[in-house]
């Protein structure tokens, strides 16, 4: 077993103990005993359990069926449906009404525990009432619709034995654990396909930036060059330094000499002739030409030195590589520092208007009315594509003959800017596409469904604690749901996560399955 799955089941066993084992008394009625062995529990009533729902809030009760004129205890269970957690602070009102007038309200503030409003309210004349329940926090209010309670003339008599066989899984041990819930609702279905693809700019706007010449390519160390670099029409983004090699090289360092020697030559000769200019005895012209043959040496000297530098890796510079278009970097076909001959791919450029996304599958079909529903690159969160209006650029994959795999492109109708930052050209990603006749199915959550010795379970929520494992007929996965043929109804409550810790913590005999 490994470390992380016995964590995991010495917390679960934990819980499940709580649950089996926690005491009542102040809960639910089920006080033990002080000593080790447990008395024999004295039959009681079946308690009146009430669970429902707003789109904030799950409402659990337990209510001792009330009697004419005794006190009304009140057990009741507030989670938030967000994070599934108990609420830790707020007021519960409980309302009984005949028509629209208000005949008792029993109100709680603040919880005795997290999650657990424990109170009793004044009792009422025998009769049939309509019950609202509240919770109220941060100045917003719930309201619950209970139904209605009869408000008995005598004590009922205690609860028959019964063969329920629903897994009992306290509101404590629900808040321990990463657990929700959620409906089972109806909704069109179609068949689903998963591909995994890397994206790139649409093939009309891209471009192949090459080598010049031949030479060593260096990148622009003002700029970072990586996949995704944004760049401008125009922008520097490195430099080829020509080859140079045998008697070509002598005569770049034969140049650079001889422009040298000459330089100091002329400078020689203008400290010679300039007193002698000012003395009169030779004519000015003279002095000016050779200032200005001074200038050009210096010019002929300089360009010599830069050529011989650079192709001595003493210098820099070299032919300028420069962005044609404004896009982005998607793709480095040369490392900073690469000898590359002439016309060599150097990188690709492309257009930030359109993105492609070139999709694999050995997928065989057929694909009627296939459409791109989704894109998602790791676990990060999917991309709706049917709001972006992305399309297929074909009917059906296109097939290689040799590997068999079939590559489809997606236009994914956007812009860069349009996308979260890690979709962007040379990323890999999973599309998910939709196809075939659509079929309305009740469906569940894709976490709802728990494989147990590999067939297909849900555990389907009866009230606030109690569950039912039911084997289930399910059909593929669409867009985060799957359809259920067989074992759960539309309008029943399922676990979305955390059904597998009830089935673990029930057989492993911590859990009771009794009728709490």
């Amino acid at each position: 077993m490994s470390a992380r799955l016995f964590i995991r089941c010495v917390g679960l066993i934990a819980a499940a103990a709580f649950t089996g084992c926690h005491s009542h008394a102040d809960d639910h009625g089920h006080a033990h005993g002080d000593g080790s062995a447990h008395p024999a529990e004295e039959a009681e009533p079946e308690p009146i359990s009430i669970t429902k729902w707003t789109d904030r809030y799950e409402l659990f009760v337990e209510i001792p069926p009330p009697v004419d004129g005794k006190p009304i205890s009140y057990h009741a269970h507030v989670t938030r449906i967000e994070d599934f957690h108990a609420v830790t602070e707020g007021r519960f009102v409980v309302r009984y009404k005949k028509g629209d007038a208000v005949v008792r309200e029993h109100a709680q503030v603040g919880v005795k525990r997290p999650g657990i409003f424990v109170f009793e309210g004044e009792g009422l004349p025998a009769g049939e009432y309509a019950v609202e329940m509240q919770y109220e926090q941060g100045g917003v209010v719930d309201t619950w619709d209970c139904g209605t309670i009869d408000v008995l003339a005598k004590e009922p008599p205690p609860a028959p034995e019964s063969a329920d066989v629903s897994i009992t899984f306290l509101k404590e041990s629900q808040w321990k654990i990463p657990f929700r819930t959620a409906w089972a609702e109806e909704r069109e279905v179609r068949n689903q396909l998963e591909m995994p693809g890397i994206v790139e700019p649409a093939a009309s706007d891209q471009l192949t930036i090459s080598a010049p010449t031949s030479g060593r390519f260096l990148h622009e160390p003002k700029r970072t060059l990586a996949i995704g670099t944004k760049v401008e029409k125009g922008d520097v983004l490195g430099s080829i330094v020509p080859n140079v090699e045998g008697e070509d090289y002598n005569k770049l360092i034969f140049a650079a000499e001889e422009a040298a020697i000459t330089t100091k030559q002329n400078d020689l000769e203008i400290a010679r002739i300039e007193p002698l200019v000012k003395q009169g005895i030779l004519p000015e012209k003279r002095l000016i030409e050779l200032r200005n043959e001074a200038q050009l040496l210096a010019s002929r000297l300089n360009l010599a030195q830069q050529r011989l530098a650079a192709v001595s890796g003493t210098g820099k510079k070299g032919l300028a590589i420069k962005a044609e278009m404004t896009g982005l970097i998607t793709d480095l076909l040369a490392k900073n520092g690469d000898t590359v001959e002439s016309g060599a791919a150097l990188m690709r450029l492309g257009s930030s208007k359109r993105l492609w996304v070139r999709a694999k599958t050995f997928a065989r079909g057929p694909f009627d009315d296939a459409v791109p529903t989704a894109l998602r690159r790791d676990a990060q969160k999917s991309v709706d594509l049917t709001a972006l209006g992305a399309t297929f650029l074909a009917a059906a994959p296109l097939l290689d003959p040799e590997t068999r795999v079939g590559s489809w492109v997606v236009d994914l109708g956007a812009k860069v800017d349009d996308l979260p930052a890690e979709i962007r050209p040379g990323a890999s990603v999973v599309v998910t596409a939709r196809y075939g006749e659509a079929k309305t199915a009740v469906t569940v959550p894709e976490g709802a469904v728990v494989e147990i010795d590999t067939r297909p379970f849900v555990f389907v929520q009866m009230d606030g604690e109690h569950f039912e494992k039911r084997p289930v007929s399910v059909g593929s996965k669409d867009a985060g749901f799957i359809p259920i043929w067989k074992g759960v109804e539309k309008g029943e409550r399922v676990v979305t996560l955390g059904g597998f810790d009830i089935h673990l913590a029930a057989v492993m005999g911590t859990v009771e399955s009794h009728r709490h």
